[in-house]
């Protein structure tokens, strides 16, 4: 790909997230965080669209179980969340513009194929979308799916929870690795 179509590629790429952002919040479609929220930058449709990746996107490393997933899921949400709000309002944006695309479901439907919400996706929809996106020749598709797999694994694989998984048994030293309380009376 030569310089001019990656210009070219790049413009309507955030012209289509713009496009997409704007009718949904235009559309009623893009919810927002109530005031008294204790969620910093998910919103509810965020956190179902991540809901619903994560066990799909982590098969074979996540727990199967019905509570130890759920408590899994929400301590994950809670990391990204967290992370997300020290990213800063540019990064903030285009992570908030690519849950939109994937939320609102016309354009859900045109870029993943999955035309259902999430919450009622299979996991076969699900699989297939995100292979799609990463195997894709559209460039905003592999940094879209690379976005996802990023948030979602990094904040997984952090958790003592999941070392076991992957067979890492933890720190060496974990008391010289945490930091001790220094603070001056």
């Amino acid at each position: 790909m030569n310089r001019r179509d990656f210009l070219k590629l790049g413009a309507a790429s955030s012209a289509a997230l713009t496009v997409t952002s704007l009718t949904a919040t235009l559309s009623g479609c893009s919810d927002s965080l109530p005031a008294n929220s204790k969620w910093l930058i998910l919103r509810e449709s965020d956190r179902t669209l991540l809901t619903a990746i994560m066990p799909v996107m982590l098969k074979g490393h996540f727990p199967t179980t019905v509570n130890e997933q759920a408590d899994a899921i929400q301590q994950v949400l809670l990391i990204i969340d967290g992370g997300l709000a020290k990213f800063g309002p540019h990064n903030i944006k285009q992570v908030q513009e690519l849950f939109t695309l994937l939320n609102f479901g016309l354009s859900r439907g045109l870029t993943t194929g999955v035309w259902s919400k999430w919450e009622n996706a299979s996991e076969a929809e699900i699989e297939h979308f995100l292979q799609r996106w990463r195997d894709s020749s559209v460039s905003l598709f592999n940094l879209g799916y690379n976005g996802l797999n990023k948030l979602i694994a990094a904040s997984w694989y952090g958790l003592p929870e999941a070392w076991l998984k992957t067979g890492y048994p933890g720190p060496l030293y974990p008391d010289v690795l945490i930091t001790k309380n220094n603070s001056v009376n």
